[in-house]
């Protein structure tokens, strides 16, 4: 009877020690996944794109459309620490906090010169860009022709924003969610969006939200399913959305897709692998493995989703900064 004690206590200590080690691996993909979805881009709104992913020495390499300048194929030169990609600008975070802009510059949405200051996150829309000041609040330039990009900004205590066509969010400390913009389907109610969620993504005329409980809330236009009012159950760890399309992350890995797709983007089947991000553009659909190669699908018509996928090797992790 000892023995079978003994047997036994040691059993449940190890069942213990295997569930606690599976809980910090799902905490840690989590975490890297929310870093990580900073560390690859893809522009385009209704068209050919472009895509972005930084490499392990913190350049970026540029594929895809660069009709404006917005993919150089050389890439750009820098020590950069996140990537944004607009529908037909770019932008890039430097480890200084500046930040470093190309692409077509209409209304001002990416100045040659780049913008000052001490910045923690950017992101980039239809024809504005948003940067988050360390003290949470938010800088805008571009067009400002809905509201999407007030220039003087919008104050607040935010932790993550996200630009889309025309409308622009932002994720506050206590987990709810602002808008502005043009809200004509429904993407950015003025009176915001109250929850628990820890990560944002806007498409061209949609918007997603994840919740800590990995499910994900949608809203705005929802005409190809890309934005289903009821949201998507599931254990996700990052979220992206295009122009009509969007894409979820599983803890596992996989990626789960929804909306139109036209050209192969979204398989409603979803695309398995072991990514630890993933990004959105017009017409096509971007994943980063873990060994640093990147996956794409969908519109190619511009070379930036090569169906054999981009070698890299590029970051996965913001671990090395």
């Amino acid at each position: 009877m000892a023995s079978e004690s003994l047997a036994y206590d040691a059993l449940r200590v190890f069942v213990n020690w295997q569930r606690e080690r599976r809980l910090h691996k799902v905490r840690e993909r989590k975490q890297a996944a929310r870093t990580s979805n900073e560390l690859l881009a893809a522009g385009g709104v209704f068209n050919g794109g472009q895509s972005l992913a930084i490499r392990v020495d913190g350049s970026i390499a540029c594929w895809g459309a660069n009709g404006d300048g917005q993919a150089p194929p050389d890439g750009v030169p820098g020590n950069f620490v996140a990537i944004a990609a607009g529908a037909l600008h770019s932008l890039a975070l430097r480890v200084d906090g500046s930040i470093a802009c190309w692409g077509y510059n209409g209304y001002g949405r990416a100045p040659p010169a780049g913008v000052p200051g001490n910045f923690v996150a950017i992101t980039a829309g239809g024809g504005h860009s948003l940067a988050l000041r360390v003290d949470g609040s938010i800088a805008c330039c571009g067009d400002n022709g809905l509201g999407e990009a007030p220039p003087d900004g919008v104050p607040g205590n935010f932790v993550a924003i996200a630009a889309a066509d025309v409308h622009s969010l932002a994720l506050r400390v206590d987990g709810s969610i602002a808008c502005w913009g043009d809200n004509r389907l429904g993407q950015a109610p003025p009176a915001g969006v109250p929850g628990n969620f820890v990560a944002i993504t806007a498409g061209a005329l949609h918007s997603l939200a994840l919740r800590v409980d990995g499910s994900i809330a949608c809203w705005g236009h929802n005409e190809r399913g890309q934005a289903p009012p009821a949201g998507v159950p599931g254990n996700f760890v990052a979220i992206a959305a295009g122009a009509l399309h969007s894409l979820a992350l599983r803890v596992d890995g996989s990626i789960a897709c929804w909306g139109y797709n036209g050209d192969g983007r979204a398989p409603p089947a979803g695309v398995p692998g072991n990514f630890v991000a993933i990004a959105a553009g017009g017409g096509h659909s971007l994943a980063l493995r873990r060994d640093g190669s990147v996956a794409c699908w969908g519109r190619n018509e511009n070379g930036e989703a090569p169906p054999a996928g981009v070698s890299g090797p590029f970051r996965v992790t913001q671990a090395d900064l």
